[in-house]
């Protein structure tokens, strides 16, 4: 949560949806295979690609990146974070966490985003994602979406960059995120 405005500055990427088709079939994004534990699943939309920039055994950071100048950027960090492992050593999803959990995590969020506004959405397999709308400064709007996946901390963060004229993402864009977002699968691995 805190990798936010180290996301902004150090990663960008441009990133719009196509309308995904109703019955599109779901290709795995790139090579996103989460350490063994599981992949996203999810339509790409066209015109643009995954670029993974760093994995190894516990972190992945990645871009989905077009040409077109006018659309927002967006950077993925996969993390584990053994914070969101219960007790008895099973993995957790965002949905397990209890809402002292929850307000925690979004205090963390408030600290790099002061104005934050948070909504809950949620995959189409059931996985809950926290969407949070806000601004870092003046000149930089964001829309970070969070989730835990097996114990994964999942954050894609949007802004419009610094070459797009604009500091806001339209709410049109915003839906289309969060509707692409809504679309992925986190899927386990077979053992």
């Amino acid at each position: 949560m805190k990798k936010i405005i180290a996301l902004l500055l150090g990663l960008t990427l441009l990133f719009g949806c196509a309308a995904l088709g109703e019955n599109a079939e779901k290709e795995t994004l790139g090579t996103l295979n989460v350490n063994g534990e599981f992949q996203i699943k999810g339509q790409i939309p066209e015109g643009y690609r995954l670029s993974i920039l760093d994995a190894n055994n516990t972190n992945i950071y990645a871009l989905i990146s077009t040409e077109a100048a006018d659309k927002p950027q967006m950077t993925l960090s996969i993390a584990f974070n053994d914070l969101f492992t219960g007790e008895d050593g099973t993995a957790m999803r965002l949905n397990d966490v209890d809402a002292e959990g929850i307000e925690a995590i979004k205090a963390s969020f408030l600290e790099q985003v002061p104005d934050a506004v948070f909504e809950d959405a949620e995959t189409v397999l059931g996985t809950r994602l926290l969407v949070v709308k806000g601004h870092v400064d003046e000149n930089s709007s964001v829309v970070a979406f969070y989730s835990v996946y097996k114990s994964y901390e999942i954050e894609l963060v949007a802004d419009m960059g610094m070459n797009a004229g604009t500091v806001d993402l339209t709410e049109d864009q915003v839906r289309t995120i969060i509707d692409f977002l809504t679309n992925l699968d986190f899927v386990p691995n077979e053992a």
